[in-house]
């Protein structure tokens, strides 16, 4: 089934260039200016607290959570074992597909802001960058899914965490 929902959205891949140029810059480049968005709302004091937990989740779901479940499951990716896809960008990692370690971070950053005005269009980034990560071909949906719960609960958590140490502060 993984690999039938793969094939639905990558079939879309290299049917229209206009498409295809902006699946690889959704899956390859928007991360960085979705980071400088939430680096920007740090400026507005009410958002700074959202923009510390965004990052922080962002990075222990990351450099924590993904590296060790992509060590554990070595799952590899959609053109090391599907032949015939639109693979759009030159990805010569092997392995290592699960969890998507881009989709982390776009859902830690759209989680992050749950209870502002900014969670609905960071989650529609999100979902949109993480599909890309589909679109071009080095990643499975289930990759995706796996990193959405992950997100989900790194953000959970460290909000949790913020909560109670600003508690006993206070």
């Amino acid at each position: 089934m993984n690999q039938q929902f793969f094939l639905a959205i990558n079939s879309f891949a290299g049917q229209w260039p206009g498409l295809d140029v902006l699946g690889i810059f959704l899956a390859e480049k928007f991360l960085y200016v979705f980071g400088l968005i939430i680096l920007l709302l740090w400026l507005n004091k009410r958002l700074r607290p959202y923009v510390y937990v965004a990052f922080v989740s962002a990075f222990v779901s990351r450099v924590i959570i993904v590296e060790i479940l992509k060590r554990i499951f070595d799952h590899p990716r959609p053109y090391e074992i599907i032949t015939n896809i639109h693979q759009l960008l030159a990805d010569n990692e092997h392995g290592m597909s699960f969890p998507s370690g881009h989709a982390v971070i776009y859902f830690s950053f759209a989680f992050a802001f749950w209870d502002t005005e900014y969670f609905w269009p960071f989650l529609v980034f999100a979902t949109l960058g993480s599909i890309a990560r589909v679109f071009v071909g080095v990643h499975f949906p289930f990759d995706i899914l796996a990193s959405l719960v992950i997100a989900a609960v790194c953000v959970g958590g460290i909000r949790s965490l913020k909560l109670k140490f600003f508690k006993k502060r206070g």
